[in-house]
């Protein structure tokens, strides 16, 4: 029965084409990612929340703490300016108290005290209840009392505490069940003698903590003072008066408190906690929207996930229907293996029966292949051996007891014995001296210990000796090989005798710059010659400086743009001794700059004489492709001057016979005028050509070069009977370059061509020439010859059949014409 829906399951699923049972599986899919990932997100969110919100709290709590010890502050500030008024000074000093005096202490209650300004009274945000003034023992004189409440019996004693501790401003007390902030300031006169105290006493109560919190930007934190002791709270900020009283505890339940200890009024007796409260209600009103928000964002991102899953499903589909029906019929002709071509539905599982005939035959093939690989990996070992053998250094292996258990032939040449010689020998006996055995024996043991540690290889300098008494120093390294059932370790030997000796060589060439004939120098940033050799001092003749001095200007800000870059610089120097080339490398990590000199005077000097042979060279290559084209330039002379002569000829005859009109002659010697100019224009070219002068870059029409050159050639194309077709740009090419130069380059470039087509049938000689400008900015030209054995570029370089001698297109030695040119591509 199972078997049976198994089949009836089966059959369904071949009628459903795959793209439809793509989609619903994505479709699917996504709904499962969404049920598993939405509460996974939910929780991470809420804990990122948590830590989020523990972070902000603790952040308000220090800032609520700050704005109190700020707002006490300015209470202290208000004291210390009150004593220091001119008003209290002018006061005490015709006053004199006396110790014995037990006079009661004179209350002002609805006129002020000549002493105290009231203005500054008046404009604190909470009023001192009482402010006092008493003498140097602390005893209380005089009370103005700004409140309807009377000095609390306690207050005496609190203030001759006050009073006594010099160093306490600032004192925070519970006088008769209230709260108290004792702020006390010494009056002094103006040689600093102390003619008594000022105290303000200041209830600290709701109002007097919302004020410290005015500035605070939210409106939701309640600031409490919490007696560390009884964990009550004393007084609060906010408008619930139901808060003081209670303890922490019980206000956890409503809010969230961050607790923190009062540092700067530790001499009070009272142990007080500042406390931050802010209402879970906000707290979790504020999670719930931050997660629906999230779960809305998440799900419509989830939809356009999955969408994007189905169609990109769905085309995969698509293509493997397709790839399926191509590696069927592939495989089908490689294994002959018949298979089916379904014309609709799952084409996935139609095949799976050829699959499985399929499977069959790439077990076969994966045998075949362990075979091969088992082959493979026995090559690996031999060649693994014959790598030991071949290698330069001496390789050892010794077992845990520092027996020999194989010894390469590098060893066997370094130290001189035979592999049966030393075999079942100890290594150490065999090759080290008696100081370096104990070394190699600490090493092994080392190696013993650390034998499960994948450490890298200790590197141990020795001394060995030969089977023949020579010693030499090598690095021995030991690296631990563990068989299945023994320990082995391959010691690696390096003979660094040359080593040590170019090391010496090394320290020999530390000396190498002040050795040097040329000049060496290292400048840092600030522009300070830290350095300069011998060679050096005609330089610093020139700049003027010594060493340890600064370069000049120039050169310092050299030096700084070398070292912002972090290139090389190579600037040239003329000097009275000559003319130097300066290369300027920078060394970033030591912030300076090394300078190598080098004098070109005579390099200069022979540019100069080369270009002067150069410019010679290049007048004669001129010279010499004129003689080249003497024929054609002959034959389009001729044709200018002989139709020169026939109309001057006709013009003649019509004169002596008196027949014509006055139009026939003058178009005749409109016609002799433009022959005339037409030869003109062939000589001034041709002059152009061969006068000997210096390179010129100008701006010039890349088509007008090109149209002068193709006239040139003119006779040789007519002869050689090739048609030319011309593609020129139909805005003008502008390159800047020398105008006679490139005139040669693009000459010699089509006589090329021509040359190219000579083995070619007549009718099929045809050059196509053609400029314009590439998306860089450059100007080029091109030249393509076709026929039936030639269809690619005719160029300089490549595209010319090598059976037919070639004109190099640079052979002019001309800077112009030189494809480094920045501005003209010519191919």
């Amino acid at each position: 029965m199972l078997e049976k829906r198994r089949s009836l399951l089966k059959d369904l699923l071949r009628r459903v084409p795959m793209p439809v049972l793509a989609a619903l599986f994505g479709l699917l899919t996504a709904a499962a990612v969404w049920i598993v990932i939405d509460p996974i997100q939910t929780r991470a969110i809420n804990n990122i929340f948590r830590q989020e919100l523990s972070e902000q709290l603790e952040t308000r709590a220090r800032e609520s703490m700050l704005r109190f010890d700020s707002f006490v502050q300015s209470y202290v500030n208000t004291t210390r300016l009150l004593a220091n008024h001119r008003r209290m000074a002018d006061y005490l000093e015709p006053l004199v108290w006396f110790s014995a005096d037990d006079e009661p202490p004179l209350v002002y209650r609805e006129r002020p005290p000549l002493w105290l300004p009231v203005s500054a009274i008046e404009g604190l945000p909470v009023r001192p209840s009482h402010a006092i003034l008493a003498d140097v023992e602390g005893k209380i004189r005089e009370i103005y009392q700004l409140s309807d409440q009377g000095l609390p019996p306690e207050a005496s004693q609190e203030i001759s505490h006050v009073i006594a501790n010099i160093g306490q401003q600032a004192y925070m007390t519970r006088l008769d069940g209230q709260l108290y902030l004792l702020i006390a300031e010494r009056v002094e006169d103006a040689s600093y003698y102390h003619m008594g105290s000022l105290v303000l006493l200041v209830p600290v109560n709701t109002r007097f903590l919302a004020a410290s919190q005015q500035r605070a930007p939210d409106s939701e934190i309640t600031v409490v003072l919490v007696d560390g002791d009884a964990q009550t709270i004393i007084a609060a900020s906010g408008t619930d008066r139901l808060l003081e009283g209670q303890t922490l505890q019980e206000v956890q339940k409503n809010y969230v408190a961050t607790v923190q200890s009062f540092f700067e009024y530790g001499n009070t007796p009272l142990n007080l906690l500042f406390a931050t409260l802010m209402p879970r209600d906000v707290i979790d009103a504020t999670r719930q929207r931050i997660v629906a928000v999230e779960r809305r964002h998440r799900l419509t991102g989830a939809a356009i996930v999955g969408l994007i899953f189905v169609l990109f499903f769905i085309l995969i589909s698509n293509r493997i229907n397709r790839l399926l029906k191509r590696v069927a019929a592939f495989s089908s002709r490689a294994l002959h293996i018949e298979q089916p071509m379904p014309q609709g539905g799952n084409r996935l599982l139609i095949m799976e029966d050829w699959i499985r005939s399929f499977t069959q035959a790439v077990i076969k093939a994966r045998e075949e292949m362990r075979a091969h690989f088992t082959a493979e990996i026995r090559e690996r070992e031999a060649l693994k051996t014959a790598v030991l053998d071949a290698s330069l250094d001496p390789i050892v292996t010794i077992d845990q007891y520092g027996r020999i258990v194989d010894f390469n032939p590098t060893a066997e040449q370094t130290f001189g014995y035979r592999q049966e010689e030393a075999l079942g020998r100890k290594l150490d006996d065999l090759i080290f001296d008696r100081g370096s055995r104990e070394a190699f024996n600490n090493l092994l043991h080392d190696c013993l210990r650390e034998q499960q540690r994948s450490t890298a290889p200790v590197l141990r300098t020795l001394t060995a000796r030969s089977k023949e008494g020579r010693t030499l120093p090598v690095e021995v390294a030991i690296k631990p090989v563990m068989l299945e059932n023994q320990l082995l370790f391959t010691t690696y030997i390096r003979d660094i005798s040359e080593r040590e000796r170019q090391a010496k060589e090394i320290v020999s060439l530390a000396a190498f710059p002040g050795e040097s004939p040329l000049p060496v120098l290292r400048i840092n940033r600030p522009g300070v010659v830290i350095y300069a050799n011998k060679a050096s001092d005609s330089l610093l003749d020139y700049w003027g400086c010594n060493r340890m001095q600064t370069v000049p200007i120039y050169w310092k800000r050299l030096v700084e743009q070398v070292l912002n870059s972090g290139r090389a610089r190579e600037v040239e120097v003329t000097t009275p001794d000559g003319i130097f080339s300066l290369l300027l490398a920078p060394v970033q990590d030591l912030d300076y700059v090394n300078v190598y000199g080098r004098d070109i005077t005579a390099i200069r000097r022979a540019e100069e004489e080369a270009r002067h042979r150069q410019n010679e060279l290049i007048h004669v290559s001129r010279l010499s492709t004129m003689g080249e084209m003497a024929t054609g330039i002959a034959h389009e002379l001729n044709q200018p001057l002989s139709a020169i002569v026939n109309f001057a000829n006709g013009c003649a005859r019509r004169l002596r016979l008196g027949i014509g009109e006055k139009e026939e002659l003058i178009a005749a010697m409109e016609q002799i005028a433009a022959q005339a100019r037409r030869a003109g224009e062939i000589i001034k070219r041709l002059r152009s050509m061969v006068t000997r002068q210096q390179p010129v870059r100008e701006d010039v029409d890349l088509n007008v070069l090109l149209t002068d050159a193709c006239a040139l050639i003119a006779h040789d194309r007519q002869k050689l009977q090739v048609s030319v077709e011309s593609r020129l740009s139909r805005q003008p090419v502008i390159a800047r370059v020398d105008p006679v130069q490139i005139e040669q380059v693009i000459l010699n470039l089509l006589r090329n061509a021509l040359d190219s087509l000579r083995q070619q049938d007549p009718l099929s000689r045809h050059l196509v020439v053609s400029t314009g400008i590439t998306r860089e900015g450059q100007a080029y030209s091109r030249w393509r010859t076709t026929g039936p054995a030639s269809r690619r570029k005719c160029s300089s370089t490549s595209s010319i059949p090598s059976s037919v001698p070639r004109r190099p297109a640079w052979a002019w030695g001309s800077p112009s014409a030189r494809p480094s040119s920045p501005t003209t591509m010519v191919e």
